[in-house]
């Protein structure tokens, strides 16, 4: 299987491409990253500044052909990882490749709004592409196993950076969220957010009367962890993201068709970031619409 990348604005880039090229986990065998398009955004520093050096290191260490166009990765590929840093442009570059009708994952952000990740899912949905989004907080380690009804609540702490381009909760508020939305299951119907300059606290109700909630730490330990309330214990668990873990889900759904993160899931928590920046800016709780 050949992989294609668009975006080698992030770290993801290099991360995931070594994993392939060089783990010996039996689901990623036969997988080798063979074209990439650089892109970059140039009113974005995080990603501008960065593209050069990744684009640079995954020709030389890994031996990726670099291609003028997101069109010819797409030809040249069996499936697309969507990795570039800057989440406002992922529906533009899905609809550049979307009539190659080939397997794609968007890295984080999916999109920036419930608009934009609508419409991608929507092309997704014409022309039949299976589609995928996750971050790699789902995959954790020392997540434990539970049924998503056997969760009556759970409080997911996490790292809250702000990128002035990203919107305000979805450059690193994305993580905390797939990580809730990963234990509590889809389903969130009210979302309240107050901000300081200590850093947020999202509160989620789900049907039944179930809460999640959210802290993200802008002062402070820069870590993910969270505590699961269950009928029979309260847990609390430190958690390390897992590219590893994700790429095993993302070679299991190319090669087996296994898909454990909908993309009625994945446009849920955009739903769910978008509703509660709504909150944070009128001071109020906002309805989940879908």
């Amino acid at each position: 299987m050949n992989i294609g990348i668009i975006g080698l604005d992030s770290s993801h880039a290099l991360a995931f491409t070594r994993i392939l090229h060089e783990s010996q986990e039996t689901l990623f065998a036969n997988v080798t990253v063979t074209a990439a398009y650089a892109g970059g955004s140039p009113d974005f520093p995080f990603s501008i500044t960065r593209v050069n050096t990744f684009a640079g290191r995954m020709t030389k260490e890994y031996g990726v052909r670099l291609m003028p166009t997101m069109q010819q990765v797409a030809e040249n590929t069996d499936a697309i990882l969507i990795l570039s840093a800057d989440g406002r442009i992922h529906l533009n570059q899905f609809k550049e490749i979307c009539s190659y009708r080939k397997p794609v994952f968007i890295d984080k952000p999916f999109a920036l709004s419930s608009a934009d990740a609508g419409e991608i899912i929507r092309l997704a949905e014409e022309f039949q592409i299976p589609l995928m989004s996750a971050s790699s907080l789902r995959y954790a380690e020392a997540l434990p196993e539970y049924t998503r009804g056997d969760i009556l609540g759970a409080d997911v702490y996490g790292p809250m950076h702000i990128e002035s381009t990203q919107r305000h909760y979805f450059w690193y508020g994305i993580h905390s969220a797939e990580l809730l939305f990963q234990v509590m299951g889809p389903g969130c119907r009210e979302v309240t957010a107050f901000s300081t300059d200590h850093g947020d606290h999202i509160t989620g109700t789900w049907k039944e009367g179930r809460m999640g909630t959210i802290r993200g730490i802008r002062n402070g330990p820069e870590n993910f962890g969270i505590t699961l309330h269950t009928r029979n214990a309260n847990q609390q668990i430190p958690l390390e993201p897992s590219y590893k873990g994700l790429l095993k889900s993302v070679m299991n759904w190319l090669k087996n068709g296994v898909c454990i993160v909908h993309p009625s899931e994945t446009l849920e928590v955009i739903r769910f970031l978008e509703c509660a920046e709504q909150s944070r800016l009128q001071k109020c709780t906002i309805l989940m619409e879908m």
